[in-house]
């Protein structure tokens, strides 16, 4: 590698722009993973209340 500061700021620079931009491609990911688990969470919920609800209405019922 060469000893010029130059170079050596503009390697650096590069370097740390490419860590970054990996950085923010994880973080992107980890969030795209939450976002899908809240949404399943969403939907057990909506599915064991409705579940819940016919229970209680089939009890009645009989």
């Amino acid at each position: 590698m060469s000893d010029d500061p130059e170079i050596q700021r503009a390697v650096r620079r590069t370097v740390g722009i490419a860590a970054l931009r990996r950085i923010r491609r994880i973080v992107d990911a980890d969030n795209a993973l939450e976002n899908s688990k809240q949404t399943w969470a969403r939907r057990l919920t909506i599915f064991l209340g409705l579940a819940a609800i016919l229970v209680i209405g089939w009890m009645l019922i009989r």
